[in-house]
């Protein structure tokens, strides 16, 4: 017999996560295959982290990500496990599991609703950066402190 392998977010609960976003599968999402095109859900993770920020109380506007909180992506992981089609209700779950001297490393589950079938599982590195230098920037204490006070104990808060 094979050697049991465990995947990083088998072990994860729902509970593990503060932050939630239901959506709707549309019709410009659905390939000519009846299924979310891949590209779609990276989209939607976007789309929940920068709901994410807002809920962290990061004003929304058009400057946000551009000169006052610039943060970029540098690395995404995502695993496809199942399919999602056409008016099916989905949620993203979300949250940061670690804050660098300069970086964020969210974790998020994508489940189809009702009934929480894990569609997708993503693991993504985001930078802080300089908007003047595009340089790598320690992440403000500020930051920190609203991430603490958002996650609990659950993040591992590198404090240098």
């Amino acid at each position: 017999m094979g050697q049991q392998y465990t995947m990083w977010w088998q072990t994860l609960e729902p509970e593990h996560f503060a932050h939630r976003l239901v959506g709707r599968v549309r019709t410009y999402e659905v390939d000519r295959q009846g299924i979310v095109n891949n590209a779609v859900y990276l989209y939607w993770l976007e789309h929940a982290r920068v709901e994410y920020f807002r809920a962290l109380g990061l004003p929304m506007e058009r400057q946000t990500f551009i000169t006052k909180h610039r943060f970029v992506v540098a690395h995404i992981e995502i695993d496809y496990l199942a399919a999602a089609h056409f008016d099916e209700e989905y949620e993203v779950l979300t949250r940061i599991a670690s804050v660098g001297r300069s970086s964020l490393g969210f974790e998020q589950l994508l489940r189809r609703l009702p009934e929480c079938t894990l569609l997708a599982a993503a693991r993504t590195v985001m930078v802080h950066v300089n908007p003047a230098t595009h340089r790598p920037e320690r992440i403000q204490d500020a930051y920190r402190a609203l991430i603490r006070q958002y996650e609990g104990e659950r993040v591992q808060i590198e404090e240098q």
